[in-house]
């Protein structure tokens, strides 16, 4: 399973969806981000502090990858065809193009919260 930074977030500030997004979270056997997904991660995260990034990665045991070109390839499909300007409701941000591509290079499904991947082609882990 690939997760979105906004999937992070929502744990990590405890919002209503958190119990859910963990439980997800745990029942997967293997987890992934993006490492630009984790930057994006860490910039909205920034007040708390950057161990409270480092301590979630690990304590969750999630994988971080790298952007291949064959990643960079699905980004920019993502932002051709969802991202903000392209006319999709998704209106994917720069970060979430990288979820997205991360999410159909490895052909896991995307744990995320949001409205935004539900407008585009991507499969969702819930």
């Amino acid at each position: 399973m690939i997760m979105d930074a906004s999937a992070a977030v929502a744990m990590l500030r405890g919002e209503p969806e958190s119990a859910q997004l963990l439980e997800a979270l745990k029942a997967a056997p293997v987890v992934r981000m993006s490492a630009a997904s984790v930057l994006e991660l860490a910039i909205v995260m920034r007040p708390h502090g950057p161990e409270i990034v480092d301590d979630f990665i690990r304590d969750m045991g999630i994988q971080v990858i790298g952007v291949d070109i064959e990643h960079l390839a699905w980004a920019r499909h993502a932002h051709t065809h969802f991202g903000r300007g392209s006319g999709s409701a998704a209106k994917l941000n720069f970060g979430d193009c990288f979820s997205y591509a991360a999410a159909r290079a490895t052909g896991e499904p995307l744990l995320f919260t949001g409205d935004d991947f539900a407008a585009t082609d991507v499969a969702r882990a819930l």
